[in-house]
């Protein structure tokens, strides 16, 4: 006997996870943590919630980036940037652009979150 269903099996579409994952959450707030003097938000006070090493990476991104789209793509990224660090900072050549490109990356990432650095000298 073939079954006919008037609904689907699944009554709503299960939503793809825009979530930063756990390893690259961790990441981040090392970061976080390492550059925590220099880091200052530029985010409107009360606008969002402000990155730190304690912080759950998940919320601030959904407290800063109202719409799905945006969203999505920002945790996207993260993920990106924080493979692209942890590749360049493994790297043992002592190049110029290496530094350099690190600076980069971690700006990058700081921005996303609400972020700049700003060098204490």
């Amino acid at each position: 006997m073939i079954a006919t269903y008037s609904t689907p099996l699944v009554s709503s579409p299960e939503r793809i996870s825009n979530d930063v994952t756990t390893t690259t959450c961790y990441y981040i707030r090392k970061l976080l943590a390492k550059y925590s003097t220099e880091l200052q938000s530029f985010v409107v006070k009360g606008a969002g919630l402000i990155a730190d090493a304690k912080s759950d990476i998940n919320h601030v991104l959904e407290s800063l980036y109202l719409e799905e789209p945006d969203l999505s793509v920002m945790a996207r990224e993260l993920e990106v940037l924080v493979q692209l660090h942890r590749s360049l900072s493994g790297q043992t050549n002592a190049s110029v652009s290496i530094p350099g490109q690190l600076t980069e990356v971690e700006r990058r990432i700081f921005w996303i979150l609400g972020l700049k650095r700003e060098i204490v000298k």
